[in-house]
């Protein structure tokens, strides 16, 4: 039993030194579980940081993009709208099919003043060529910016949009000879 006792004494001894081993292993990979817990903080705050302006260049780019179209369907029904303001003494007496800059310009400016949801624009332009067989209506709104605000200031990202319209008779044609 002397030599079972020693035998069993060694093997108690050496499974006390692993755990013991075991131990000061699991505290290294505890604090190294820690310091990648840090990092991986740190690395996520960064990132985060640098995907904000990226994520407001989106949405701003969108506002943008959704104001232009709505500009582009207003002043293209507004051009549509001045289209119809036809020069009736001349049509009468020559049958030509132009605008009369008097009555074309209202309409057109009418159309744009009925239309819901346009807000504030920077600039309204509605032209009638000097010969006048074409209408056209240039809109400009500044869209104010979102999260890019922090890094452009308050600096508005400038929209335009421009239509031509023409008037055009039941002939084919202007009606000019």
């Amino acid at each position: 039993m002397g030599e079972g006792g020693s035998a069993s004494t060694q093997i108690e001894r050496d499974a006390r030194e692993g755990a013991q081993a075991t131990d000061r292993g699991d505290a290294r990979d505890r604090g190294d579980d820690r310091d990648r817990g840090d990092a991986m903080v740190v690395w996520c705050l960064l990132l985060a940081v640098l995907l904000l302006p990226l994520g407001g260049l989106s949405i701003d780019l969108w506002h943008g993009i959704a104001v232009q179209r709505q500009l582009q369907s207003a002043a293209e029904d507004a051009a549509t709208a001045g289209a119809s303001g036809i020069n009736i003494a001349v049509y009468r007496r020559s049958g030509c099919i132009l605008l009369n800059p008097a009555v074309a310009v209202p309409l057109a400016q009418a159309n744009l003043a009925s239309q819901a949801g346009l807000g504030d624009l920077a600039s309204v332009d509605v032209q009638v060529a000097p010969a006048g067989n074409e209408i056209t209506v240039v809109l400009r709104k500044d869209v104010h910016l979102t999260l890019l605000k922090l890094v452009e200031g308050d600096r508005p990202l400038v929209v335009a949009a421009e239509a031509t319209s023409q008037p055009i008779g039941s002939v084919s044609g202007n009606g000019c000879p």
